[in-house]
């Protein structure tokens, strides 16, 4: 029967291959090569950081080795909460459980469909970002095709026992506790947790771990190098067989990946035997719905107090409501928190003892504060449309223009969007003690990036809806996602080039030169940026309303 839901998948997706569109199939092709070109990116950096550990004298493989025991410890933790989350939707909330809980499908089965449903989701992207580094990891140090063999056929059961993490801790969750209820409450946690969890690792700046000076001792310093990273963790036995493999050892490589298998069989077996005993438990209790017995009604004077239009004001309140229903949105608020504090934190952290520096430091805070707000853009902006869902119907019947609904959403992403771009932007300035004009262009250059990343993220997501996917992971990882990401960051990257000339003037003149400001050049530049916004915000927006307006469900 296991066979035969697979066998399902595999149908479907051949089905949706065999029916793309010519432009769907040239898209595709675009976006393979984007996601590639990252890759090879990415590449390019970690092989420019194990080159570089691989020269340090007598330490440099010790170095290497810990730090892909660092890796592969952050691999599994990052797989298993990603487990934990997606595991919540595949095995809960499909929208095809319905029809498979009725179907004449044994239970253990449909388990093992969706809990392989599920590891894929949560781990296919965190994996692929592994195959640069361990890429790197072979040129530098001159391993054979081998290594990159047994690193793949070592990383399936690593991810599988990572997913299975999180795989379990849902079921025993949802059994114990079967409510609805309980979903928001495991999302509150992982966020919290991740929180957390970013927030130590950066307080305890790692950076100093490559000093051997920043240890009281030496050979403290060698003996933290030379110890297991939680070595009774599957990521240590993954680093231990790929340093076998390297060196040539296939007694010590056998082991351990018989190690991770004979886990990996024992745990799904037992995982598998779980799910026969609590599964339909805790599906049952997740479907009960929750009932409200409060209900505010303020919407006519939130319309009063924003100045909307009537049709406007019904639409926020709408998307108010639903947004701060679903605790996967709002539970997200703990992460933006940690990363805002650590970001300031690090700020805090630069060595800058200059004032010209840090100034410049100001100006270049436009393009690191602006990639965060796309990253933000890419997880609440972006997927806004697609997740209508299948309720889309509702609003393309009702009267109200598309524009209207993607002003709504566009109003409700860019409030918080420019708060948190204030915070960057204003904190920042007051940690660096920038000057006067660095700290005003950068202030006023983050907030226009930051309403035109909003207003394209609404476009980009009305030009690739997505109606019927079950969680927003799908939408963020495809590839209107890809399209939306490489805009947003070549739309900063411009940006920076455009508002460098007027800050080299002005350092010009900080540093004596006469006559440093070209107010032609100014012109052009002033010009050039208006134009650079205008198309950023006029295209996207004007092709996504033309997209739904074609749309049919």
């Amino acid at each position: 029967m296991l066979g035969l839901l697979f066998w399902r998948k595999v149908r479907t997706f051949v089905n949706a291959l065999t029916h793309l569109t010519p432009y769907e199939r040239v898209r595709n092709a675009a976006f393979t090569l984007a996601g590639l070109g990252l890759l090879v990116g990415l590449y390019a950096l970690f092989h420019k950081l194990v080159a570089y550990l691989g020269t340090v004298p007598l330490i440099g493989q010790l170095l290497l080795w810990k730090l892909t025991a660092m890796v592969m410890l952050a691999t599994f933790m990052m797989v298993a909460i990603s487990g934990l989350l997606t595991s919540l939707s595949t095995l809960y909330y499909s929208f095809d459980l319905k029809f498979l809980m009725n179907a004449p499908v044994p239970l253990r089965a449909l388990f093992m469909d969706k809990a392989l449903e599920s590891l894929f989701f949560c781990s296919w992207m965190i994996g692929l970002v592994q195959v640069p580094y361990v890429l790197a990891l072979m040129r530098v140090n001159h391993y054979g095709v081998g290594f990159f063999l047994a690193f793949i056929l070592l990383m399936l059961p690593f991810l599988a026992l990572a997913a299975a993490v999180g795989m379990t801790f849902t079921l025993l969750l949802l059994y114990l506790f079967p409510s609805s209820r309980t979903r928001d409450v495991v999302w509150v946690l992982s966020s919290l947790s991740l929180t957390v969890l970013y927030g130590m690792v950066r307080f305890a700046e790692p950076e100093r771990l490559i000093r051997p000076d920043a240890l009281q001792v030496v050979a403290e310093y060698l003996a933290y190098l030379q110890a297991p990273t939680a070595q009774y963790f599957p990521s240590w036995w993954l680093t231990a067989a790929l340093k076998a493999a390297a060196a040539g050892k296939v007694a010590v490589l056998a082991r351990n990946a018989a190690l991770l298998y004979g886990s990996a069989v024992l745990v799904y077996a037992g995982l598998t035997a779980l799910a026969g005993r609590v599964y339909f438990v805790g599906y049952s209790g997740a479907q009960a719905g929750r009932q409200r017995r409060l209900e505010l009604r303020i919407a006519p004077m939130a319309e009063r107090l924003l100045g909307l239009p009537r049709e406007l004001g019904a639409l926020f309140w709408k998307e108010r409501r639903t947004f701060f229903r679903d605790v996967k949105h709002w539970s997200q608020i703990l992460l933006i928190m940690g990363l805002v504090f650590v970001y300031l934190f690090s700020i805090q952290r630069l060595p800058l003892d200059n004032a010209d520096l840090k100034s410049l430091v100001s100006f270049l805070n436009v393009g690191t504060a602006g990639f965060v707000l796309a990253a933000l853009g890419l997880r609440f902006t972006y997927p806004a449309i697609s997740l209508e869902g299948r309720s889309w119907w509702v609003l393309g019947s009702a009267p109200v223009s598309v524009g209207a609904i993607m002003r709504q959403k566009f109003l409700f992403s860019v409030i918080p969007m420019t708060a948190i771009a204030l915070v960057l932007s204003l904190a920042t300035n007051h940690i660096l003690q920038a000057d006067g004009f660095s700290a005003g262009l950068s202030t006023g250059a983050l907030l226009l990036i930051t309403w035109t990343l909003a207003a394209m993220g609404i476009g980009f997501g009305a030009m690739f809806p997505m109606f019927t996917v079950e969680n927003i992971h799908q939408i963020e990882s495809s590839l209107g996602g890809f399209v939306y990401m490489a805009s947003a960051l070549g739309y900063i990257g411009a940006t920076i080039m455009i508002l460098a000339w007027p800050m080299q003037m002005h350092f010009q003149e900080r540093f004596g030169r006469p006559g440093a400001w070209d107010w032609n050049l100014v012109g052009y530049c002033a010009a050039l940026y208006l134009v650079l916004n205008a198309a950023a915000l006029a295209v996207p927006w004007s092709l996504g309303r033309r997209t739904l307006e074609r749309y049919e469900q």
